[in-house]
């Protein structure tokens, strides 16, 4: 077969979506070997017995259900697992090399099975695809050719969430593919998407009260409500971040985390204050302030109570802005502007600009640097990582400041242990699955920006295109800076009209009266009665969010729940299940309805 037919092969994939690949080889020109290269059957495809990421999850997630009989969500498949195996378990199925093997064949003809192929050598998959028809992958396969730290757009955006649905992935491979290093980097981007896609969305914080034991309709949970209720007077004050959009168009953003390694860098902020955009995130405030260092922003997107405790002990700090998801706790009168982003409820209280984030508040740095208009970025204790392998290291003074942990403790390579991994410098440090993908999103997120980044920490797992190593990078000061600050202090905006937001608030408070009301008549009958109406009124919670608001309210036990009211086969025991249930929903009721009538007045 001629070259040119070869070129014509990858144009044809290209064409049929079959085939997604890096900038340098879009164009198919790198296919430059002859046929007789190839000619020899190339070895078959093994099972890769790697210990998957997942080794490092809670394995009660692997099977989050009250019913039997369900696939697990993950597992760790025996080392010795053949294709047939492999097969019962899972219908996702990554190839690393391009081969037509009895491996691939075999999973190709397995219905239901959907392959992502890997593959370096644009020669190798004009080869394989002569072999197989490109007829036959349509809907079947998707072949990406290339390094994937180099794919546009990133992996993340060309592999739909929906795909992992399939199950989880399990990786064959051929000898001569790429290098144990390649193969390890390809092996994690594709396990930390299905972490993200399957795994968080039961580990989180949004799910983790609320495993799928039976259909309930879910909106905010509690610490969400909450906060949305208690900000409503900073939503009709406050403007959205509208008005930071390109304000500080040229300057370098130091984005201050709180890693381990900040308290060595505190100097270095001191040196660049008044020469860059200071943006720390909330734990980092507290370790800053102490130092005497004030940032010029900080930003807060964790939606969950605990928020709170970066403002506990502070006072006002008046050169201080705060950037806040409109779900967060926004701390009082500590600061003397804020700006929100992010929205629920937009017919009430108008929409407002969102940030990109994803997995740590410092993605929400970069994203608000981004906004900003801001030329560079520099990482500032923005490590993800720790020393220990057994619990997270954060800096000294913040909120999270290190717990002592037995060093001693023998490795076990799995949960609860952290996930090993190589910082900046190429040493051994541990994380979270839940930061490793921050990692993998943020680098992501920094390489398709094309805004150049600079980490001044080896310690760090923020690594990758688009970001070099400067441990004492020097800040060239615009000159403009003071004058920028100015501006958006006087930023001005159309607010939510008063009116809407009083009938609202009005309509709320009327909907908690209804629920106390009704759960203190459920609370009062007895008898079969009881369960009647107790079973109606629960079915309505059930479907209007109500139950997956007290799943996180007040040590709420939704498991202990469950098995007392849909498993018990004692009257006695469903009856105490179903009132501790609604003497919750009695207790939320009234603290929501005193949260509304205290933050609108």
């Amino acid at each position: 077969m001629e070259l040119n037919n070869y070129r014509s092969i990858l144009s044809t994939l290209i064409e049929s979506e079959i085939l997604l690949s890096t900038p340098q080889n879009a164009t198919c020109d790198n296919v430059k070997c002859t046929p007789e290269q190839f000619a020899s059957p190339a070895l078959d495809h093994t099972f890769s017995a790697h210990p998957p990421l997942w080794n490092y999850e809670n394995p009660t997630y692997s099977y989050p259900y009250a019913q039997t009989g369900l696939p697990k969500v993950f597992e760790t498949l025996p080392p010795t697992s053949d294709v047939t195996e492999v097969l019962t378990k899972t219908r996702l199925l990554v190839f690393l090399g391009a081969a037509n093997t009895p491996t691939f064949r075999r999973c190709l003809a397995e219905p239901g099975v959907f392959i992502l192929i890997f593959e370096s050598n644009a020669s190798r998959v004009a080869h394989f695809a002569s072999q197989v028809r490109p007829s036959r992958l349509v809907n079947r396969a998707l072949i990406l050719l290339g390094n994937p730290d180099e794919l546009i757009p990133p992996l993340s955006d060309i592999l739909p969430p929906n795909l992992f649905n399939l199950g989880f992935p399990v990786f064959f491979t051929l000898p001569e593919m790429a290098t144990p290093q390649q193969a390890k980097k390809t092996i994690e981007a594709i396990e930390i998407l299905f972490y993200r896609y399957r795994i968080y969305s039961l580990s989180g914080q949004g799910n983790f009260c609320n495993l799928p034991m039976r259909p309930i309709r879910k909106e905010l949970f509690y610490d969400q409500q909450f906060h949305f209720y208690s900000n409503i007077k900073e939503y009709l004050r406050w403007l959205s971040i509208q008005p930071l959009r390109k304000a500080f168009l040229g300057e370098t953003a130091v984005l201050v985390a709180a890693g381990p390694d900040l308290p060595n860098h505190l100097q270095y902020l001191r040196n660049v204050r008044d020469s860059a955009v200071i943006i720390a995130v909330n734990n980092a405030l507290k370790p800053l302030l102490q130092a005497g260092i004030h940032p010029q922003f900080v930003v807060a997107n964790d939606t969950s109570v605990h928020t709170t405790r970066s403002w506990e002990g502070l006072d006002p700090v008046p050169d201080v802005y705060l950037v806040a998801h409109c779900l967060t706790n926004m701390g009082g009168n500590i600061f003397p502007r804020k700006f929100i982003f992010g929205n629920h409820k937009p017919e009430i209280f108008g929409t407002r600009p969102e940030l990109r984030l994803h997995g740590s508040v410092i993605s929400t740095a970069f994203s608000l640097a981004r906004h900003m208009g801001c030329a560079k970025c520099v990482f500032v204790g923005a490590q993800l990582s720790s020393p220990d392998p057994w619990t997270m290291s954060y800096s000294k003074g913040s909120i999270h400041e290190n717990r002592a942990t037995n060093h001693d403790r023998p490795l076990t390579d799995r949960w609860p242990q952290l996930v090993p991994v190589k910082d900046m410098a190429g040493k051994t440090c541990y994380t979270t699955l839940n930061f490793l993908d921050a990692a993998h999103w943020l680098r992501d997120d920094i390489r398709t920006a094309q805004i150049p980044c600079v980490n001044i920490s080896s310690q760090t797992i923020l690594h990758g295109p688009g970001i070099t190593l400067h441990p004492d990078y020097p800040i060239q000061p615009t000159g403009r800076l003071p004058l920028r600050l100015q501006r958006i202090s006087s930023a001005t905006e159309k607010r939510p009209a008063l009116e809407p937001v009083g009938e609202f608030v009005k309509h709320e408070l009327r909907e908690w009266i209804n629920i106390e009301n009704e759960v203190a008549s459920v609370l009062q009958t007895t008898g079969d009665d009881f369960f009647t109406r107790a079973k109606k009124t629960l079915d309505q919670f059930d479907a209007n969010n109500v139950t997956y608001l007290v799943q996180r309210f007040d040590n709420f036990n939704n498991k202990r729940f469950h098995a007392d009211v849909f498993e018990s086969k004692s009257k006695d025991v469903i009856a105490e299940g179903l009132r501790s249930y609604f003497s919750k929903v009695f207790q939320m009721a009234k603290i929501m309805q005193s949260s509304l009538v205290s933050n609108f007045q």
